[in-house]
Order: structure tokens, then sequence, then C-alpha cells
């Protein structure tokens, strides 16, 4: 790796574009044309990291392996906090001063890092997260049978996204805010997805309530 050395900064499963999971041989793709060229790949899994897609972090479900993961938000389960992992053929090439942070190894922040990777990390969770996807999926599934309003669910794990279809197409808001009436969080990545992030350990009568309530979200608006 030179001092010159360029990289490819990308999302494997993108959030704000529209929940749209990278492409396997487009991935693989990336990582052949870095090694030629000796760049870098680095994957943002600030969204996808730390158990949110049913891994630990993502790109585990691909079929590649990144330079430099950068990851944040639920690492600290709400409190700040970032982190960057690198190969340790990266690392190698990290002196002290070339890396800072503003408040890099704040003890409190860290404390509260290696107790969620306690809590996420494990078998329990993990396992949990991708069954949890399964329970939306089938419940989506059901409301798109009576209402007919989404193409494709698309995402991983927790985070999920409701394409519209091409009837109600640049009308997510209107699905939002017609959930937030029924008492339901949900958000948007764009104006035709409707995306689904809710807790990792979010309890399935939770789930439950939530499908309903949207589910008369969504027959609000499809009545006009």
């Amino acid at each position: 790796m030179s001092d010159k050395t360029c990289a490819i900064m990308l999302e494997p499963l993108q959030g704000e574009g529209g929940i749209i999971n990278g492409d396997p041989e487009f991935l693989k793709a990336v990582r052949r044309l870095a090694d030629k060229y000796d760049a870098l790949v680095i994957f943002d899994e600030v969204q996808t990291g730390v158990g949110r897609t049913g891994e630990l972090f993502a790109y585990m479900g691909t079929d590649i392996e990144p330079d430099i993961l950068t990851s944040a938000k639920a690492l600290g389960g709400g409190f700040p906090i970032a982190a960057m992992l690198t190969t340790a053929k990266v690392a190698e090439h990290l002196k002290v001063g070339t890396h800072g942070s503003t408040y890099g190894g704040n003890p409190l922040a860290c404390a509260i890092g290696n107790a969620v990777m306690d809590v996420v990390n494990t078998k329990e969770v993990l396992d949990g997260v991708k069954h949890r996807e399964q329970l939306y999926r089938d419940g989506l599934a059901a409301i798109n049978a009576k209402y007919n309003v989404f193409s494709e669910v698309r995402g991983k794990g927790l985070l999920l996204g409701a394409v519209l279809n091409e009837k109600y197409q640049g009308r997510s808001r209107e699905f939002l805010v017609a959930s937030v009436a029924e008492g339901l969080m949900c958000l948007i990545a764009g104006a035709n997805v409707i995306r689904f992030a809710p807790s990792l350990v979010i309890p399935e009568t939770d789930i439950a309530e939530g499908l309903a309530r949207f589910e008369r979200a969504v027959a609000k608006v499809v009545a006009g």
C-alpha cells in the first residue's frame, strides 16, 4: 500500500438511498478492481453495523471483506461513539497522530460500547434479528395482499424498506403521516420507500401491534 493509495467507499446496504442491497457480483467486482489498482475498500456500516442485518456487521453476509469499516450510532446504544476498524495490513500504516478524533477514547463511551457489543454479539440476539425480519416480511406481505401498495420489500435483518408500486409513487410521506396518526413511528428512505428499523430486541407483541397500526395507516391512504 503506497502513500497515494486511493479508496472506494460504499454501503453494503444503502440506507438513506432507498434500502438497496448491494448486488453480490457488484461487490465482488469492486473488490477485484480495488485489489488490481491498489485501492482500499471502505464499508460505511454506521447504519448496517452492530447486528442490524442479523450479522454483527453487514459485510459478514457478503462474499468480500473491506479494508476499512466505519461504525457508530448503534455501537453506543444511543450514546455518542464511533469506531474505525481495519485489517491488520492497513493498521500497520496507522501511526500515532495519523488518525484522531475530538472525543476519541472517551472512557464512558468506550465502556458503553463494550457493553453494547456484549449484548448484541450473541447468537440469541443475532438469530433473533433474522426471526423478527421474517415476522415483518410476513406481516407486510399480508398487508400488501389486501391493499396492493408495494412492489417489493427489500433490505435485510431489521433494516427493511417497503417500496411503493407505480400507483403510489412519490407518496411515502403520506404513509408516514398516516402512521404517526396511528401512534406508529416509521421512517422513509426517499419518496418511494417506507423504512422500518426497529430495536433489535423488539418484542414480538410490539411487532404485531405495529403492523396492525401500519395496516390502518395504509388503509387510510388507499381510501384517500
